[in-house]
């Protein structure tokens, strides 16, 4: 039973090792980012992914090994909670498929940041929305 259970352990082991080297380095603003309504990079990071309605744009993007991903939320133009006649905040929460443990807060504005420092391809979802609401990461 013993030697069964380190086999399983090992297992384990290489299974993690072999889903590739990201970093769980991340950072996340909330709504007191000044993120402009609607969108715009207000951090000029060109491997931005803007969240907008139920979906990632874009859904796919290629970085290279090192290089730092930004989410930003940016579905809303109302942020005075429904009453100023624009579209209300969607709340979205991203969980990255590979294992990391790796999850954004929920959050309907602001920023999440992901620093890929090993290749492989990253996948990704809401949790709010499901696996409909998906997008991945290659890192070269």
């Amino acid at each position: 039973m013993r030697m069964w259970r380190l086999s399983l352990a090992a297992i384990g082991i290489v299974l993690v090792a072999a889903c590739g080297g990201g970093s769980s380095d991340t950072t996340t603003t909330g709504p007191g980012n000044n993120t402009p309504p609607g969108g715009g990079n207000n951090n000029n990071n060109p491997n931005t992914v803007t969240l907008v309605d139920s979906s990632f744009n874009p859904a796919n993007i290629t970085v290279k090994a090192g290089q730092t991903v930004t989410w930003q939320w940016s579905s809303c133009t109302d942020t005075t909670g429904g009453y100023g006649g624009g579209y209300p905040c969607v709340t979205h929460q991203i969980q990255f498929d590979d294992g990391s443990g790796v999850v954004s807060p929920k959050q309907d504005q602001g920023t999440f940041n992901r620093t890929f420092s090993g290749t492989g391809t990253f996948k990704y979802h809401c949790l709010i929305h499901g696996s409909y609401m998906s997008g991945q990461v290659v890192v070269q």
